[in-house]
């Protein structure tokens, strides 16, 4: 029974000193967590490039590629989802033609574009932010009257493209630094066309395009 009171007393005094010892260490305290929230998730992108028709085949040396610009203002719901609304417009001549062979030249000069879209952006270590995106919206562009002889007569007919607004969608992939940005955009807009009832003759407008633009960012987070 001695024995066992001293094994219980020396038992004792050792767990005792372990606990003491154990409250006397310093203690390291948690990092926070971080936040998901994103601090600046408004933003607005400025973009300015080259746009090219989709259709300039063979003989059509109407159709011209020209300048175009876009602003977009775009919410960030997660550092890897944004979405937003991209105006823009192209000063391009699109391709018009009669049945696929009568190339006319085309009294549009430019085309306005409002899309809703949504970019995945991958965020790299090096500060490189690579992304794709797709969008769906409405292409406008204004009305073009063209005219046809009729051959082996002095017979003109009309074909009187009116004004539309287009259904069309976009697919891009670009490139993020910083502020700066660079991109290659497909906008693959239906086509409007018009037959005359005396010939059954198709005038056909072509109206897809694709553009490279250069811009930066204003706002939001990096």
């Amino acid at each position: 029974m001695r024995k066992f009171f001293v094994t219980l007393f020396v038992v004792s005094s050792f767990v005792a000193k372990a606990q003491t010892a154990a409250s006397d260490a310093p203690v390291t305290p948690a990092e926070p967590a971080k936040s998901s929230k994103i601090e600046k998730p408004f933003k607005v992108n400025l973009g300015v490039g080259y746009a090219s028709p989709l259709d300039k085949v063979g003989t059509n040396d109407f159709v011209k590629p020209g300048l175009v610009y876009s602003l977009e203002p775009q919410y960030e719901l997660s550092r890897n989802l944004e979405v937003g609304v991209r105006l823009e417009q192209a000063f391009i001549k699109r391709s018009e033609a009669l049945d696929g062979d009568i190339y006319k030249n085309t009294k549009v000069n430019s085309m306005l574009s409002a899309v809703a879209t949504a970019n995945y952006v991958l965020r790299l270590k090096s500060g490189f932010r690579p992304y794709i995106g797709v969008g769906i919206g409405g292409f406008y562009t204004g009305e073009s009257l063209q005219t046809n002889q009729v051959s082996g007569t002095s017979s003109v007919v009309s074909y009187p493209l009116p004004a539309a607004v287009n259904l069309g969608g976009l697919g891009r992939v670009g490139v993020k630094y910083g502020i700066l940005n660079i991109e290659g955009t497909y906008n693959l807009v239906s086509d409007l066309s018009v037959t005359n009832a005396a010939n059954r003759l198709t005038l056909t407008a072509n109206n897809s395009y694709f553009s490279v633009k250069a811009g930066l960012t204003i706002g939001g987070s990096r």
